[in-house]
């Protein structure tokens, strides 16, 4: 994980916790306080530390070791290093699982889903935070500017359809998609959350929190583009009216099994 050790220095100034997404994570867990959580790909810690605070015994499972020493402290957090494809915990070892915004850095999907059915104790809960870019509102601007970003976006997350499928068939329970378009004021600042504030791509720590433009590549003319534009005023003219929104679709999901 070169790319998160990176970046985990920095990463908590922009990625925080968004109360929503945690209220709805805690609603479709639905288990008593005492459970026992599998946070994956847990990052820093920001969704691991909400489930603790509320009493859960939450293993925040991540493989990256910037990530780790960046990652929130709390009595009720356990962290570890492995990846989705071998968790390093027992079978039937824990009541639910979380995984938010991770799924797309999984080596083998299928591989991982039989690990979360082999750890997760029989009728144990599933909650995926997700997205799948070709859900994304076809008018939406950042198609004209992150041409590059979205094509590799393309390539790493699978269709929802293809995902919430694999996911059935290897946990071998029905799967529930919940779309959840995407407030205008998350705190929570992946990718696709300055919909409404395009300045945003502008900001560094933007940059440096979102792995599509971390990575640096083919990104710099999108950025120049951007930056023109709206300096003469050219994007507001054409995109103003995504201004009166409180919400846009732009792809995201969750799954719970």
């Amino acid at each position: 994980m070169p790319l998160y050790n990176q970046i985990g220095k920095t990463y908590n100034t922009t990625r925080k916790a968004d109360p929503r997404i945690t209220k709805f994570i805690l609603q479709q867990l639905n288990l008593e306080h005492s459970a026992t959580i599998l946070d994956i790909g847990a990052g820093t810690g920001n969704y691991s530390y909400e489930l603790a605070d509320v009493g859960y015994n939450v293993i925040a499972l991540e493989p990256s070791e910037i990530m780790r020493t960046q990652g929130k402290q709390h009595r009720n957090i356990y962290w570890k290093e492995g990846v989705a494809e071998r968790i390093p915990l027992k079978d039937a070892s824990v009541d639910g699982i979380i995984c938010t915004l991770a799924s797309h850095h999984f080596q083998d999907l299928s591989l991982c889903f039989q690990e979360m059915r082999r750890v997760l104790k029989e009728n144990g809960k599933i909650v995926i935070f997700t997205l799948d870019p070709r859900l994304c509102e076809e008018d939406c601007w950042l198609f004209d500017y992150f041409e590059p970003v979205l094509e590799n976006a393309y390539r790493i997350h699978p269709p929802v359809k293809e995902f919430s499928q694999l996911l059935k068939e290897q946990i071998e329970r029905p799967v529930t998609v919940v779309p959840y378009p995407l407030p205008y004021n998350l705190v929570d600042q992946f990718f696709f959350t300055g919909w409404r504030s395009p300045e945003r791509y502008l900001d560094y720590d933007f940059q440096r929190g979102t792995s599509p433009l971390a990575k640096g590549e083919d990104t710099m003319k999108c950025l120049e583009k951007l930056r023109f534009d709206l300096e003469n005023g050219i994007w507001f003219e054409n995109y103003k009216q995504i201004l009166k929104l409180d919400e846009y679709d732009c792809g995201h999901f969750f799954l719970v099994v």
